[in-house]
This record gives structure tokens, sequence and C-alpha cells, in this order.
């Protein structure tokens, strides 16, 4: 198994700002789209009075789901022994 090689990057250089700028966007994003849900309504993600699975329930649930899954997988190596899935 190939081993990983980190680099580390210099607090002031240009992949320091770069990597600094995309996760400013991408936290401007998540902020924005929260702000236009919260002055829209949940309309936006699927929600009436009639339908009450909208995108964040689902969200839910898959998370939910998929935690369990991960729990399941992980409990193998300590519950009955394998070695192959041990980190």
């Amino acid at each position: 198994m190939a081993h990983a090689h980190y680099n580390m990057i210099e607090g002031r250089s240009a992949g320091f700002y770069a990597v600094l700028g995309l996760l400013g966007a991408i936290t401007l994003a998540g902020l924005g789209a929260a702000l236009y849900m919260e002055h829209h309504g949940h309309w936006i993600t699927g929600m009436t009075n009639q339908v009450m699975w909208g995108s964040p329930h689902v969200f839910a649930v898959f998370l939910i789901v998929a935690a369990s899954g991960a729990l399941n997988v992980a409990s193998i190596a300590s519950v009955f022994g394998r070695q192959l899935y041990k980190p």
C-alpha cells in the first residue's frame, strides 16, 4: 500500500491564500443559501403543508442511515476481530 506524502503550505504563499479564498467562498455560499432560505421560506426545499418530506428531512434521514452503516462497518474490526478493517 502506498504511503501518503503531505506537504506543508507556508503561511504567506500563494497556495495558502488560494485555499483560504476557496474555503471563504464556500462559507459565503453556504451563508448566502441559509439567508435565502430564511428570507423566502422552506418551500424552496420542497416543503409544503401537504408534503412535509422536503429536502432537509430526506437529507437528515440519509445522514442517520449513513452513520449507522459506517458504525456497523467500523465495529467489524473490534467485534469480530477482523484485521482487514482495523485502522
